[in-house]
């Protein structure tokens, strides 16, 4: 098939969770049809990638967006009810490319990944239409709006409502909507009982994150947290557990350290790093390097969605990770049963030095966590079901199952 594929991000490198997905589908997708990606780079530093995406497409047009002018072009939208995110995502070049291609060539599917590219969409008609929403970002937003003071937590709300109105419109106009749980399954269908929904989560690559083929150097106790450390639930979970958890950790385990692994970490992150025994690594070249010095891994988040690509690797590599029940909720229940979890600092505390302190007890279950992982989540089986869902006429208009 010829397959229009649209993300909001250029999926490369796979370096967060967004990223990781819409590489893992356009995979997917090239070894069997031809694909034609438009995207958009709000980092300068992405545009080099695109040699290396070209490999998994046919072709591929990335617009560059800047960051600040694209705050500036939401700011008079504030007083409509129009979405902020839509016009941050705008770019008149790539809408005029996707125009061009949608004249010139014949497509058996459109695949839209995140709500922010559907505008680039209106007037379409008489091609399939699949929009994968992930984690359904206006979820995210009313969590945001919880979780801030006034006026932020009214901007957030005002988004969060905004963007739901309009994610109800676009799923409507889908022939399928997918997500990364059914948690936010759930979302999709309170919006029209017309909604085809079907669940895709998140995978891990397994060969990649095997322990395995790494040199292990586990002296000091330590404990690690990856992810992109500009993402606000991502700083909000760091901080908790630096400045709450960790102290009580150290009443019984005075060594141990706590490694804040991933790039962009912001202001508050970095003066993390005057407390004792924590580092803030920036981008790093290989998370792995990492993850073979830790102990086990901590997911102490208080707002999150989906699946939690930190999570699934860190099993994969064959580390215990204690967290949130918001860090477990997307995952299968076997999964999710191998993972420590708890809510105050007290309990993660109390959790995370049981571990430390009882070695052979965190090798059983990191062990336990890689096979369990690795029979829930390998991105091959992932990727087989997912294009069941997109190549078959019958499935793409009539199916709501579930991939799992």
């Amino acid at each position: 098939m010829r397959i229009l594929y649209l993300c909001h991000r250029i999926p490369y490198p796979p370096n967060k969770g967004e990223k990781i997905r819409a590489l893992q589908q356009l995979r997917a997708l090239a070894a069997r049809h031809e694909v034609d990606v438009f995207t958009l780079a709000d980092d300068p530093t992405d545009l080099d990638y695109r040699t290396v995406l070209s490999a998994y497409c046919r072709e591929i047009t990335v617009a560059k967006i800047d960051p600040k002018l694209a705050y500036l072009r939401c700011l008079p939208y504030f007083l409509t009810r129009s979405p902020l995110t839509l016009p941050y995502f705008r770019s008149k070049p790539l809408a005029a490319q996707v125009r061009k291609a949608l004249a010139t060539r014949s497509y058996d599917r459109i695949f839209v990944y995140c709500s922010a590219m559907s505008p680039y969409l209106e007037g379409v008609k008489d091609i399939p239409i699949l929009t994968d929403l992930v984690d359904v970002d206006s979820d995210k937003w009313m969590q945001y709006a919880a979780a801030k003071r006034f006026p932020l937590s009214y901007v957030y709300q005002r988004e969060g409502r905004a963007l739901r109105n309009y994610e109800r419109k676009i799923c409507e106009q889908s022939c399928h909507v997918f997500v990364t749980t059914e948690r936010e399954a759930e979302l999709v269908r309170q919006l029209s009982d017309a909604i085809r929904v079907t669940v895709v989560p998140t995978g891990v690559d397994v060969a990649y994150f095997n322990p395995a083929a790494w040199s292990v150097e586990r002296s000091v106790p330590t404990v690690i947290f990856t992810g992109t450390m500009s993402y606000f639930p991502n700083q909000d979970a760091v901080l908790f557990f630096a400045r709450q958890v960790l102290p009580l950790i150290r009443q019984s385990i005075p060594e141990v350290r706590f490694l804040i692994v991933g790039h962009r970490p912001s202001r508050d992150v970095l003066e993390l790093e005057k407390l004792p025994g924590i580092t803030v690594t920036g981008s790093v070249p290989d998370v792995r390097t990492y993850l073979a010095q830790a102990h086990l891994a901590v997911a102490p988040f208080s707002i999150a969605a989906g699946i939690q690509n930190k999570v699934l690797e860190a099993l994969a590599f064959g580390l215990p990770v204690v967290g949130t029940r918001r860090a477990v909720q997307g995952l299968t229940r076997e999964v999710a049963a191998v993972i420590e979890t708890g809510e105050t600092a007290e309990e993660l505390a109390s959790k995370v030095a049981a571990l430390l302190l009882h070695p052979e007890m965190a090798r059983e279950k990191g062990e336990e966590g890689r096979r369990r992982v690795t029979a829930a989540y390998s991105w091959e089986s992932i990727q087989k079901k997912f294009l069941h869902f997109v190549e078959e006429p019958d499935s793409v208009l009539h199916t709501t199952e579930s991939v799992l």
